[in-house]
């Protein structure tokens, strides 16, 4: 069964079709995320979507990764008339009684957290954070760190973790953390050894 984190206050449902029907019709509108160009049209997420006022419509929204192990979440958000739909790693902002309004995330999702408290929604890629609110992006951190980024703490005012570092012989691992309401970075980036200069 599909995941879903729906903290955030909500005007809308959001179901899975488990299967399509056997007319290949739907009675309600079908619509592509993005719209398809070089991609089998069924070659995504299929979902069903109930705003609180208006018609439903289905979305089939593209995977990036297409793999059995690849992320994909429904999330509602700071808006309560947009969803995030998570699908194979891609990352999809549509207000839900105007699907016409959607924008893509600007990295591979491979987590996200929900933080009501900042009005925020954090998404995490292989090396990085980007935070979205109420008016889409409010930041991007810097790269954190070599590879494998995995979020391991939440404070009042940061977002700590870990990552691959290829440079510590000891554990192979490496520790960041971001402010949470700029994004900005509040450990060093790391040096190269021969002249002590940022690695990124």
């Amino acid at each position: 069964m599909l995941e879903q984190d729906l903290v955030f206050p909500h005007y809308y449902e959001v179901e899975g079709l488990p299967e399509l029907p056997g007319s290949g019709t739907f009675d309600v509108p079908v619509l592509y995320f993005p719209p398809p160009k070089n991609r089998p049209d069924h070659n995504g997420l299929w979902l069903k979507l109930v705003p609180a006022t208006g018609k439903s419509w289905i979305g089939v929204f593209a995977f990036l990764f297409d793999s059995p192990r690849s992320f994909s979440r429904i999330v509602s958000t700071p808006d309560p008339n947009r969803v995030c739909i998570i699908s194979g790693s891609a990352g999809y902002l549509v207000k839900v009684e105007n699907p016409e309004i959607w924008e893509e995330i600007v990295i591979p999702v491979l987590s996200v957290l929900s933080l009501p408290a900042h009005d925020l929604l954090v998404f995490a890629d292989f090396t990085g954070l980007a935070a979205y609110g109420r008016n889409g992006l409010s930041w991007r951190s810097p790269r954190l760190c070599w590879d494998e980024l995995k979020i391991v703490k939440v404070t009042h005012n940061t977002i700590e973790g870990t990552g691959y570092d290829p440079t510590n012989s000891i554990s192979n691992e490496s520790r960041f953390a971001v402010e949470i309401g700029t994004g900005r970075s509040l450990l060093p980036c790391p040096t190269t050894l021969t002249d002590g200069k940022p690695v990124w």
